[in-house]
């Protein structure tokens, strides 16, 4: 009898615990459910939205690809430049016997000539050819990679075709500049001098080529130092040029190169004389202001009514007078006759 009770005991409280037991594994199972159901839909619309968002990807490339762009556009005058940041920028890179070419780091382009007597041209990509211009770099040694004896010379050439072609190039280590022609059959000097403001080895040389119809005007170092009239080539290919004189070996670093529209002083005149007078007005009559040493050049303002005095402003200050222009004593890209007459008051 007493059993009987405890039985029913028992299975109550089993029931009682199996009641409240399922609905609590129920809870978890069908809340969990729905749960990771209900979070795993993100995964795909997510990737959705990236797939999604790949095509326009493409567009934006090329507007960061072409950041350098904007240089010709705001300087409208530029037809080519180079900084050589970009390694990809097409200028050749290859390695011969005799001469070494590429890119170099941080940001040079380096041309290296391994044997004495000998030279090598690099032109711009493209096979650009340019008539009147003005051409600008920056060029210095890489004096580890450059032999300790002998002289060589570097800097730009242009209007070239073939074998036909101007230079202009300095010795740093002699501090001379050249303007040189060559032709199929030799390699002439058409001028030459020293300029001390040439920095040596061991520092960065700027150079500038103005090439107007068939004059060249020449600076080095924001200086213009000298001009050459030649009729011969009218136009052709621009780059660097590196010559090995009798040095072994030569590496040259060129740090940029600009070509843009020329900028050139329309008539120039250099002294050919130890020294001229510059005077206050056209004839010995007037005192002179100055005195002019052989080399100076001067801008051609105009003349006087007879055309025996230029005058004159002297390039690199604001000093102007008047220069006798006797054949013997300037020389001028311009004739006399052709500038234009200046009122005397």
């Amino acid at each position: 009898m007493n059993n009987r009770p405890n039985y029913r005991t028992i299975w109550t409280f089993i029931t009682i615990i199996l009641i409240f037991a399922v609905p609590g594994c129920a809870g978890p199972n069908s809340s969990s459910t729905p749960s990771s159901v209900a979070t795993a839909p993100p995964t795909p619309v997510v990737m959705e939205t990236a797939i999604s968002t790949i095509p326009p990807e493409p567009t934006a490339t090329p507007t960061t690809a072409a950041a350098p762009t904007p240089k010709p556009t705001s300087q409208p005058d530029v037809l080519y430049q180079d900084d050589f940041s970009d390694p990809n920028s097409g200028w050749k890179i290859q390695e011969f016997d005799n001469y070494f070419i590429g890119y170099h780091e941080p940001s040079y382009y380096h041309v290296e000539v391994h044997n004495p007597n000998d030279k090598a041209l690099v032109q711009v990509p493209g096979k650009k050819t340019f008539d009147d211009f003005t051409v600008e770099t920056k060029v210095l040694t890489s004096v580890n990679n450059t032999a300790k004896s002998g002289d060589f010379r570097y800097g730009l050439f242009f209007r070239r075709s073939g074998n036909q072609y101007y230079a202009f190039a300095i010795s740093p280590s002699t501090k001379k500049w050249y303007v040189l022609k060559s032709s199929p059959g030799a390699l002439t000097v058409l001028k030459e001098g020293v300029d001390e403001s040439i920095q040596g080895l061991t520092a960065e040389d700027s150079l500038r080529v103005d090439a107007k119809g068939s004059t060249f005007f020449f600076h080095i170092n924001d200086k213009l130092i000298d001009f050459v009239n030649d009729t011969d080539y009218a136009k052709g290919e621009t780059g660097f040029y590196v010559e090995t004189i009798d040095s072994p070996r030569v590496h040259a670093h060129f740090d940029q190169i600009t070509i843009r529209d020329v900028e050139a002083p329309q008539w120039t005149c250099s002294v050919l004389v130890s020294s001229a007078n510059l005077r206050s007005g056209p004839s010995t009559a007037y005192l002179p202001v100055s005195i002019l040493s052989q080399g100076d050049m001067f801008e051609a303002l105009g003349r006087n009514l007879d055309g025996q005095w230029i005058q004159a402003r002297v390039i690199g200050s604001d000093q102007q007078g008047w220069v006798y222009s006797y054949p013997k004593f300037v020389s001028c890209n311009v004739e006399t006759a052709d500038l234009p007459i200046v009122e005397q008051p």
